[in-house]
């Protein structure tokens, strides 16, 4: 049995593509995204910016751009910026809008500043659209490199006051009972802000004895630093990403 550990808004759709899947899977939303005031004027704001880059770190900050698009005109220049989506997802999110986007391989930081680079623009102008406090790296690296850089923070990353769990899940109380912890084998956690989340919610013990399947090296890191040690990382954070990995796993096991 698999535990998805994710954003409230895309916990139910996930835990629908391991159930389509055919992978058996529970999900659990330690955090929720909601969008911040900045968003309403992000068109206006990137119009003063005038940037010949804009990353889109997310398929939230990507929803929360379509959303403005809808509802006035799209930003006006004489040489359309280049936009840099972090992952598939992101990518066909702003594809659907007509834009002429590059998808970062690897889909992550590191691979965003990758393709940065490759385009080889001397001191251009770049805005990231991304979550309040998140993708650090980004700004950094692009920074050392002469880039300007400007940050929109266009949604942020709560904790909720107690756990929101998929139907048939919870029961009563904030301990691992509540849902059969014994039959958790591996937990699927997307973010280091959601690995925080879970073992501030969950008998740390209980947590370092599952199996884990994160996103990148860097939640590896970070998980491993609290104490888990059977980590499986996958080549993405999408759902297909995710799936891939289970069944790698799944298949290795039967070999």
């Amino acid at each position: 049995m698999y535990l998805i550990l994710r954003p409230k808004s895309k916990l139910a759709n996930s835990v629908k593509c391991f159930k389509d899947a055919g992978i058996e899977a529970h999900g659990c939303a330690l955090i929720d995204t909601p969008v911040l005031p900045l968003a309403e004027t992000i068109l206006d704001d990137l119009q003063q910016c005038n940037p010949d880059i804009i990353i889109v770190t997310s398929t939230v900050a990507a929803d929360i751009y379509a959303s403005t698009l809808n509802k006035k005109a799209g930003i006006s220049s004489s040489s359309p910026p280049i936009f840099i989506g972090v992952g598939a997802t992101t990518t066909k999110k702003l594809r659907a809008l007509g834009l002429q986007v590059i998808q970062a391989d690897p889909p992550n930081s590191e691979g965003i500043v990758a393709v940065v680079q490759q385009l080889k623009l001397d001191k251009a102008n770049v805005a990231i659209l991304k979550g309040k406090g998140g993708r650090k790296l980004i700004s950094q690296s692009l920074s050392m490199l002469g880039f300007m850089i400007t940050e929109f923070n266009v949604y942020e990353r709560i904790v909720l006051k107690e756990p929101f769990y998929t139907k048939g899940v919870y029961a009563e109380g904030l301990d691992t009972k509540s849902f059969m912890a014994e039959n958790i084998q591996c937990i699927i956690a997307t973010s280091t802000e959601i690995i925080d989340a879970a073992y501030n919610v969950f008998e740390a013990n209980w947590l370092n004895n599952r199996h884990w399947l994160v996103v990148s090296k860097r939640t590896k890191q970070h998980l491993t630093a609290l104490g888990a040690n059977n980590i499986i990382v996958s080549n993405g954070a999408t759902d297909s990403h995710l799936i891939a990995a289970v069944n790698q796993v799944k298949g290795s096991q039967h070999e």
